[in-house]
């Protein structure tokens, strides 16, 4: 066996590759649901923030897997639309904690995951949770002939931008195309979601043993360290062709692509597999399956198809639309941003002086500053406790995008419209409807969470947030 591709050989287990196709709907004898694969391997530079996995046929997934690749699925899915939600475990000061110490990390999750399990079982939604090399992940979908999707897309008023440029994104060799009915719902997904986040960190709260935040936003210093439980549900900002996901049994070997990032030591560590959880206790979990035997003998029994979700999430869909996020969303969807003709009158004219440094720095410089989740809630924030409305302050951020700060090729493949809209709705949403009370929106935590240039400036952000709760009420 090669050793740099260890799952090789687990990956010649016939169960094994049974339950992979069943979850990227690739059974035999038919052309297969999911659009595209996806694989990063070992013996390859892995991709940056800045760049995509490569791209392949599903016809390739045999012989991706006899290279030991990391394999993923298109969230495009010819026949359904996937629901998609991931609890990761974050730690910005030992960013390798929950490959060296996973029963520590896993334990600090545990809260948070058992309140998802908890808030799916009651509103009926069936998903597919698998557990992952720092976290889960929660999968289910909506058939596109069912009248869900119509509900969803609803939800949304305008076609994303994205949806024009598809072919443009494409290889040659897909030859699908997206109707606009399902771009929107897939966007009304990320709202949907979004609902079930808030509720999510409300229960899970006062349970876990450190704080939950959305999308990977790092935090401050707490009894534990700087970690924090992330419910990320960042998919919905980038157009549905480019997202994928991991597959069920598949390997998970990021913690070994990357020793620049976890370390030499971490990356000595061996290659896991992500496998469902089900009623499994997280002690047994830890102690076997995640690894290729165990692994080999779970995907023996059971199926690992991606279950159908219509019949709850029309339930979370009718208990959304009578939520607080829902008016906010709306009243967001109803002030449209400045368009790019009319930025040098309008956020152009906004004076970096007349900022604080830790918000003027990300403005400045955003790349990459501002495509971190921590420095786009930070700017946020602030400019929402001025007055700003929050789709002007995702305008502003779209106008930073846009302009030629060497992002590479990388909005050729996302929208800089779409993203930003994306992220800034989400900080702003947790302000408005009281989830975020502003605990870390200080001058001391701004210095422990990096975002300080440490200039001794005269600016009190306490101020700042006062302003910014009194701005809800």
């Amino acid at each position: 066996m090669d050793e740099r591709a260890p799952l090789a050989n687990y990956y010649r287990n016939p169960s094994v590759r049974a339950r992979i196709r069943e979850y990227c709907g690739l059974e035999r004898g038919g052309r297969g649901s999911c659009v595209f694969v996806s694989a990063a391997f070992p013996v390859d530079v892995p991709p940056t923030g800045w760049s995509l996995d490569p791209r392949f046929p599903p016809d390739d997934l045999d012989a991706l897997l006899d290279r030991g690749a990391d394999i993923f699925r298109s969230t495009w899915d010819r026949v359904s639309l996937p629901f998609c939600i991931d609890v990761d475990y974050l730690n910005a000061t030992l960013l390798g904690h929950a490959f060296a110490r996973p029963g520590e990390a896993f334990a600090r999750l545990e809260p948070t995951y058992a309140v998802v399990v908890e808030l799916l079982r009651d509103c009926g939604i069936e998903t597919l949770a698998l557990m992952t090399g720092k976290g889960y992940q929660f999968t289910g979908r909506v058939p596109l002939d069912s009248p869900v999707i119509q509900e969803l897309a609803d939800l949304v008023a305008d076609v994303p931008d994205w949806h024009d440029t598809l072919a443009s994104r494409l290889p040659p060799w897909i030859a699908d195309r997206l109707a606009a009915v399902h771009s929107r719902a897939y966007v009304a997904t990320g709202m949907v979601a979004e609902y079930m986040a808030h509720e999510v960190i409300r229960r899970a709260a006062p349970r876990s043993p450190i704080p939950l935040v959305l999308n990977g936003t790092q935090v401050g210093i707490g009894p534990t360290g700087r970690d924090a439980v992330s419910i990320d549900l960042s998919f919905a900002g980038d157009p549905l062709d480019v997202r994928h996901m991991r597959v069920a049994f598949g390997g998970y070997q990021q913690h070994r692509f990357r020793p620049d990032i976890y370390g030499a030591e971490v990356a000595a560590l061996g290659p896991l597999i992500t496998v469902p959880r089900r009623d499994t206790p997280l002690d047994a979990m830890l102690s076997g399956p995640r690894q290729a035997d165990g692994a080999a003998r779970l995907a023996e029994g059971g199926s690992a198809h991606i279950p159908v979700s219509s019949t709850g999430l029309c339930g979370l869909i009718a208990e959304y639309r009578q939520s607080p996020l829902a008016r906010f969303h709306q009243s967001f969807s109803a002030t449209r941003p400045h368009g790019p003709e009319a930025w040098p009158d309008t956020y152009d004219r906004l004076q970096p002086a007349d900022l604080p440094p830790c918000v003027a720095a990300p403005l400045l410089a955003p790349n990459d500053m501002l495509l971190k989740p921590e420095h786009l809630q930070h700017v946020t924030r602030f400019l929402l406790s001025e007055g700003w409305a929050p789709s002007h302050v995702a305008g502003l951020v779209w106008s930073r995008y846009a302009r030629d700060f060497a992002w590479g090729d990388r909005w050729t493949y996302l929208s800089p419209r779409a993203r930003a809209e994306f992220d800034v709705r989400v900080f702003a949403g947790m302000v408005r409807t009281g989830l975020d009370r502003g605990v870390d929106f200080n001058c001391g935590s701004a210095q422990e969470k990096g975002l300080c240039p440490s200039t001794g400036c005269p600016h009190d952000l306490r101020v700042s947030r006062d302003r910014l709760l009194a701005s809800r009420e």
